[in-house]
């Protein structure tokens, strides 16, 4: 049940009730990460302005209605407030694969050195731990790594964001590519593989494994 602010304490003891916020999640298929966002920013004010549409009409208009756009030059636009959201899907022989992608966020925490080593890891594919304390932070950037392969792609083991309870996966022996939160760090660390690449999102920091195999030096034009 749900108790609106208002009711003091010793009646909702009395009834047994709480009071129960509202979380909304998009998962998605689809990188649009900058227009989710948007989107649950909007809807945001939108409940805190008191609207005559329930939240659900929202949701349910946004996940129902407004189709994906094909590859090419169509674009979908939505409207929420005064915000317009584009979808647009580009041809499969875009050299970037999703331009929609904030490249610019990927650039404010690595510097262009370390955003090179760390392609050239995944090109190789090597075992790449992403660290943030911003777990914003870890599926973006690791969106916009797997966008610069193109048009390569990784097929390998990829977790953005790795839960706590799957930390012992950071010992296996094939490459992957996961995001993990600096909380999570002191408990994973002992089942780190000393070849695993550690990106410091935070720091601008990329630190080699003890074991981590020489990389190739890149091709020169």
């Amino acid at each position: 049940e749900v108790v609106y602010p208002g009711r003091d304490a010793e009646e909702e003891e009395e009834d047994g009730l709480g009071f129960l916020p509202i979380a909304v999640t998009i998962l998605s298929t689809w990188p649009y990460l900058s227009m989710y966002r948007e989107f649950l920013a909007q809807m945001y004010r939108y409940s805190t302005m008191g609207g005559e549409l329930p939240i659900e009409r929202l949701v349910s208009n946004f996940c129902g209605e407004i189709a994906a756009p094909p590859p090419g030059s169509f674009e979908i636009q939505a409207t929420i407030l005064d915000s317009t959201l584009r979808f647009w899907t580009p041809p499969a022989n875009q050299p970037i694969a999703w331009v929609s992608l904030p490249f610019s966020q990927l650039f404010q925490v690595l510097s262009p050195q370390n955003v090179l080593t760390v392609w050239h890891c995944l090109v190789c594919e090597r075992k790449v731990l992403l660290l943030s304390g911003q777990l914003s932070l870890l599926t973006t950037c690791a969106e916009i790594l797997l966008s610069l392969l193109f048009p390569l792609s990784w097929s390998q083991a990829y977790i953005p964001v790795l839960p706590h309870f799957l930390t012992p996966m950071l010992s296996a022996p094939m490459p992957y590519f996961f995001g993990l939160h600096r909380s999570n760090y002191a408990q994973a660390e002992p089942d780190l593989n000393p070849e695993c690449v550690v990106v410091d999102l935070d720091y601008d920091r990329v630190t080699l494994g003890p074991k981590t195999p020489p990389l190739p030096p890149p091709p020169q034009r």
